[in-house]
């Protein structure tokens, strides 16, 4: 019996050890983890539950596996019939190789600052490739676009512009922005799930002339 019982101290005294040099680590929901030895990568744990560790000598690196919002800055670009619109963007993503994550961009500050990069020009060119038209419509749109531009200023010839059938849409062009921007992503282990145009403020007309100089 004493045996027994100097035996179960033992353990008690060994967990309590681990517990104190931080042995053990909690992944939490929502949650995956990069174990480092001496600041390189040695495991990925992607499921919640209690793990172990070296102490001192292992260091766990925390990050999300939820969807991430990313909010870019309005931006005033020039369409493609010479309109000059601001367009403000958003985004959602998550981190898809937290290894490749860690090395490549390490912290979320870095990761919005590639995605500001990566998603701004993909969203530059969409608009300076397409019409006013194409970038505010989407399908089953009609006269509210055009009362809209009026308001902002523009002719009479602008307002049916905009009305005319449409070639591509919003939808497209967004479509199309996800799949660009989603080529450049992988390499810093993000996958880009989302883009979308969230709104666009159109330049009143004195301020245009600027365009045709």
């Amino acid at each position: 019996m004493k045996s027994r019982a100097m035996w179960v101290l033992l353990g008690l005294v060994v967990v309590a050890a681990m517990v104190s040099t931080g042995a053990f680590y909690v992944v939490r929901e929502g949650e995956q983890v990069v174990i480092t030895r001496l600041d390189k990568p040695v495991r990925t744990i992607g499921d919640a539950g209690i793990n172990l560790k070296i102490p001192v000598i292992e260091k766990v690196n925390r990050f999300e596996k939820r969807l991430l919002n990313w909010d870019g800055s309005p931006n005033q670009i020039p369409t493609k019939d010479k309109k000059l619109i601001w367009v403000d963007t958003t985004a959602r993503w998550r981190i898809s190789d937290p290894l490749l994550y860690l090395t490549r961009v390490t912290t979320k500050a870095t990761a919005l600052s590639r995605l500001d990069g990566i998603i701004d020009s993909v969203v530059r060119d969409a608009v300076s490739e397409n019409d006013l038209v194409e970038l505010v419509r989407s399908e089953g749109w009609a006269g509210m676009v055009g009362a809209q531009i009026a308001d902002a200023g523009y002719t009479q010839k602008e307002v049916e512009e905009v009305s005319r059938p449409l070639e591509v849409g919003r939808e497209k062009i967004t479509r199309a922005m996800l799949q660009s921007a989603s080529r450049l992503t992988p390499e810093f282990g993000i996958e880009l799930v989302d883009v979308r145009i969230k709104r666009i403020n159109y330049v009143i007309a004195c301020c245009r002339r600027f365009l045709k100089e």
